[in-house]
């Protein structure tokens, strides 16, 4: 799910319900959220992320965040977010890289 332009709270709402309708319809094992066109990536951005994740995980689902910047990696970092039990890849290709080795043997799809 490529994220683009500015998350504000409607926005991530619309993401959680996106995401999670995707997931229980495409029974994914994997999905991958792509915030390289996100520009600003503040504590409401970072939540919303994590809540989505939350989300998915409880569908049985393993997140992958990709696209992190160097700056934004820095700004989560410096907010003190927990990333733990997030899957992270600094590009879109490495995340997918990560998902097809996830799903080699196992049933399922993945959701980019």
């Amino acid at each position: 799910m490529p994220l683009v332009g500015v998350v504000d709270s409607v926005r991530a709402q619309q993401v959680m319900n996106t995401l999670l309708e995707g997931l229980a319809t495409s029974r994914a094992t994997v999905a991958i959220l792509d915030i390289t066109g996100v520009k600003v990536v503040d504590s409401q951005v970072a939540d919303s992320l994590l809540r989505a994740a939350q989300g998915a995980r409880l569908l049985g689902v393993e997140v992958v965040l990709t696209g992190i910047r160097p700056e934004v990696a820095q700004t989560l970092v410096t907010l003190g977010v927990d990333l733990r039990g997030l899957v992270t890849r600094g590009s879109l290709q490495s995340g997918i890289t990560h998902a097809l080795q996830k799903l080699r043997g196992k049933p399922g799809r993945a959701a980019l």
